[in-house]
């Protein structure tokens, strides 16, 4: 509180920040009290001086956000009006506006400047997204390709037009250990309005359908596919901006996050421009955590995650992200479990019986900050 004074921090916002700063390194820095505030205190100094103006960055697994349409190349039939979960105009206009809800109130005074989605079906659904009224009003347009997926499920990426210009974007494929082609994966590189580049990859890895051991090596797959398209990227660009954020179906602390991706936890007392850093990974095991982004056989798992370069933690960028991303969870989008007691995601059906809720997940955000003008 006392710094909250000293400084003058007296919105919310801030001292929110101020919090998740102290917390973080009160865990990792070993040293007496004295130290421990210096430390705060020249952070502190150093972001909200040097960097004010911020805005988030989120990923969503938005749960079979298909429309109502059957694509003859897609096994889509599960999700149309005289089907078993009669998905109708109705039900999909319904979710679609909860969807655009949860990015409205997930970004508060500021709209998310960039949005990573999963499971949306085709170039429909994001166009009624960005360009259907009242939506357009909103500000957003979208980089996507078409997918190799069965079912039809893609992943794709929202953009404030007047604050980031895409200018390179492509799928990246990922080939499986059977021979199978599995989800693209998106990579867009955009400016921002100072011109400061980002290098966006957002991802569905493969899912554990079959066991997290036995699917394993479908997410190995998939990570170093990622791996490929970085080092081809710091390759150019030494000091380059990186995000990789999206469903992971892996915890933090599982393999591929942290082996075959080489992410660490975003605790380390440094931050090296060409590694990489889990946002959602303070270090210790992912387990018996109070909140996470997924919820199954009444554990909490954090399968959206966030992961960046460290030239984004380190300040040689005009932008800087804080040191821990954050679950968004409001009650109008969860749903008490009655076995655990829990506030877990409100899906959109369990089985067969619609719910009307938005996602089976909850999304995950970072606050991006920008250099003020000296």
């Amino acid at each position: 509180m006392l710094l909250l004074i000293f400084f003058g921090l007296q919105n919310y916002k801030k001292y929110l920040i101020l919090s998740i700063i102290f917390s973080t390194f009160v865990v990792e820095i070993k040293c007496n009290m004295k130290r421990l505030l210096l430390f705060i205190l020249l952070l502190v100094i150093q972001i909200f001086t040097l960097y004010s103006q911020s805005m988030k960055i989120m990923t969503y697994n938005v749960e079979n956000l298909f429309d109502t349409q059957h694509d003859s190349l897609k096994n889509d039939t599960e999700f149309l009006p005289n089907s078993e979960l009669h998905w109708t105009n109705k039900r999909f206009y319904d979710k679609l506006h909860e969807v655009m809800q949860v990015i409205v109130g997930l970004g508060g005074d500021e709209l998310p400047l960039l949005i990573g989605l999963c499971e949306v079906e085709n170039d429909f659904v994001l166009k009624a997204m960005t360009q259907f009224d009242p939506y357009d009003q909103l500000g957003y347009d979208y980089v996507h390709y078409e997918g190799p997926d069965a079912r039809g499920i893609d992943v794709a990426l929202l953009y404030q037009k007047d604050k980031f210009t895409p200018l390179a974007s492509r799928p990246i494929p990922v080939n499986l250990p059977n021979g199978q082609r599995g989800r693209d994966l998106l990579y867009t590189c955009g400016a921002l309005s100072d011109s400061t580049l980002l290098h966006i990859i957002q991802v569905h890895f493969p899912s554990r359908r079959e066991g997290a051991l036995a699917s394993e090596p479908n997410r190995v797959a998939a990570a170093k596919a990622v791996r490929k398209a970085i080092e081809e990227i710091q390759m150019v660009d030494s000091q380059a901006g990186i995000i990789i954020m999206g469903d992971f179906n892996d915890n933090p602390s599982d393999k591929v996050p942290t082996t075959t991706l080489a992410a660490l936890p975003y605790t380390n007392r440094s931050f090296d421009d060409l590694k990489l850093y889990n946002l959602c990974w303070d270090g210790s095991p992912f387990e018996d955590e109070e909140i996470g982004s997924y919820f199954h056989n009444g554990e909490w798992d954090m399968l959206d995650q966030i992961i960046v370069s460290g030239a984004l933690l380190n300040g040689n960028l005009s932008v800087r992200v804080m040191p821990e991303a954050e679950v968004y969870h409001p009650k109008w989008i969860s749903k008490r479990d009655k076995r655990t007691g829990e506030m877990i995601p409100r899906r959109t059906y369990i089985g067969p019986f619609y719910q009307g809720g938005v996602s089976d997940h909850f999304p995950v955000f970072i606050e991006l900050f920008f250099k003020n003008e000296l």
